[in-house]
């Protein structure tokens, strides 16, 4: 111990002690750590059977034991609020505090930290000192012994340098823990935000190595974990390991990596893949620099804008669509419109002309008025924003109706069967549009004389009407395309048509829940169209009655 040395050989331990100080908890990572090195150094400068080293949470008032040492023992801590022990005092005065005889100067010790209640030794004698920054306290050092009187002025003065050392120290731990806590922090934040983006997004290092992509990124490349590797550049050997449709991604991704490499932004570029499903890609890249202009790599984010180009090219045909086919009635209109004012300006009162004329106007009118309403629902189907007014609706009523509207113009025999009364909550005009729509497909392809048969019938859980005719039929080819927009089969292309009606009714039943398909023994023998529509649970509540 300093105390027990020579004048000569003291001030040659101090020098020792001091140089000793400089370095001390230098290489301390955390607080368990700092604590080793400063119990090692106490240790050797005076009486350390018991040692404690505590910080003070000065928000809380708390005192956080971070270890303590007992004979050659380390136990964990614990925590207690400010109270009227020694430590507590200390840390509220700020002044170290020496203690010759616990018994005659301290309270009662009820619990020694580190130790059971049962194995309850008494300190007799200890030294206390703050560790500060400034005029805060930041923690306390204690020594303590189970001998009277084991410490002296020059042992407080010693353990108050090392305390000093330690206080910078705390506050540099407290910064990394606080660096730490800020780092994951943004860590989270920063998965939160990449977890929950639609958009894919792909960040890679300045070698132009994938180091972190996000959940739609991963679907969309369709990568697993046994796909990828994380830290490798994307070459073509490597590209092969992975899916089709994600090799041809990547391939497009390549000379955008290679452009981060250079150091080169790339602002939005669309990539369209043809492998297996049509799909556009929009592509864009910036570059992650370090604050020091460093380039560190670059983020990558693609997005599916299939929709958006269907969308685009819908518009584009059913302007072209629109203008190809209202010039016949535009012009029919404009004809018969300048006749009859030639007529009256004539004085030419032929009634019966008149007539003619004014009935060839409002029947191309209603024609153009047709039209347009198609051309406009499509649009707001492709778009999400089809109108669907569900009620309670008879379907075998409906049916019967618009047969009997029918019938009495159709040049062909026609047989239903719609004698039950189903009611869902239905569109009642949407479903009359989808099977006018099928009813008059069949009367147009099939020859006149022939037999077109309409029948609806139902379950548990669906509705079914399907309509039959004896007309040109379907190749298994044309059935996978026939609800496409915009598809005419090849033999059906003689008659007078624009390819929506099917594309349109089969969105009408998909917005009630149902679908729509057909069936054809091929070319000659006719074709089925069929829909289904969702009925009500039984017993939800009670039956529906139709509207009336």
């Amino acid at each position: 111990m300093l105390g027990e040395l020579t004048a000569n050989e003291e001030l040659r331990a101090r020098l020792e002690f001091a140089s000793r100080l400089g370095a001390l908890g230098a290489d301390a990572h955390d607080f368990v750590e700092l604590f080793g090195a400063l119990y090692e150094e106490t240790a050797r400068a005076m009486d350390a059977t018991v040692f404690l080293f505590a910080v003070y949470d000065e928000a809380s008032e708390t005192v956080q034991v971070i270890r303590q040492m007992d004979r050659g023992v380390a136990h964990e801590g614990g925590s207690f609020p400010l109270g009227k022990g020694f430590t507590s005092q200390v840390i509220r005065t700020g002044a170290p505090r020496l203690i010759r005889r616990w018994s005659a100067e301290g309270p009662p010790v009820r619990l020694l930290y580190g130790t059971e209640s049962g194995e309850l030794v008494a300190p007799q004698s200890g030294v206390v000192v703050p560790i500060r920054s400034g005029e805060r306290v930041l923690g306390v050092l204690s020594a303590q012994s189970y001998r009277p009187d084991a410490y002296e002025e020059a042992h407080l003065l010693s353990l108050g340098a090392i305390a000093a050392q330690a206080g910078s120290h705390i506050k540099r731990l407290h910064a990394t823990e606080q660096m730490a806590l800020e780092h994951e922090r943004h860590a989270l934040q920063l998965e939160a935000v990449l977890a929950s983006m639609n958009d894919a997004l792909l960040i890679v290092d300045a070698r132009g190595a994938i180091v972190r992509l996000n959940r739609a990124a991963r679907e969309l490349l369709s990568l697993d974990g046994a796909s990828l590797v994380f830290g490798q550049p994307l070459d073509r050997q490597r590209l092969e390991q992975w899916p089709i449709t994600a090799r041809e991604i990547a391939a497009a991704l390549v000379p955008v990596i290679d452009a981060l490499r250079a150091g080169t932004s790339v602002d939005e570029a669309e990539v369209e893949l043809r492998a297996g499903e049509r799909r556009v890609l929009s592509l864009a890249a910036s570059v992650l620099r370090s604050p020091k202009g460093e380039l560190q790599g670059g983020v990558i984010v693609f997005r599916d804008i299939t929709g958006q180009r269907d969308l685009e090219r819908l518009r584009e045909d059913i302007f072209t669509m629109a203008w190809h086919d209202m010039q016949t009635p535009i012009t029919v209109i404009r004809g018969h419109a300048e006749l009859l004012l030639r007529r009256l300006s004539s004085g030419d009162r032929d009634p019966n002309a008149a007539k003619a004329a004014a009935s060839a106007i409002v029947k191309h009118a209603d024609r153009l008025a047709e039209l347009l309403t198609t051309l406009f629902d499509v649009s707001c189907l492709e778009a999400g924003l089809l109108s669907i007014s569900q009620w309670p609706t008879d379907l075998g009523a409906v049916v019967r109706d618009v047969m009997d509207g029918i019938r009495s113009t159709a040049r062909h025999d026609i047989e239903v069967r719609a004698d039950q009364t189903i009611v869902g909550e239905w569109d009642e005009r949407r479903i009359r549009q989808v099977l006018m729509n099928l009813v008059s497909n069949a009367l147009k392809y099939s020859p006149e004389g022939s037999t077109v048969r309409v029948s609806v019938a139902a379950d548990e859980h669906h509705a079914t009407v399907s309509v039959r005719d004896d007309g040109i039929g379907l190749t298994s080819v044309e059935l996978a395309q026939v609800f496409r927009r915009g598809y005419r089969a090849e033999s059906a292309r003689r008659v007078t048509g624009r390819g929506l009606g099917l594309y349109f009714g089969r969105g009408i039943v998909a917005a009630h829940g149902g679908r729509m398909w057909a069936e054809s023994a091929g070319h000659g023998h006719g074709s089925t169209f069929y829909f289904s529509l969702p009925l009500p649970e039984h017993g939800s509540d009670g039956p529906v009655e139709p509207r009336t």
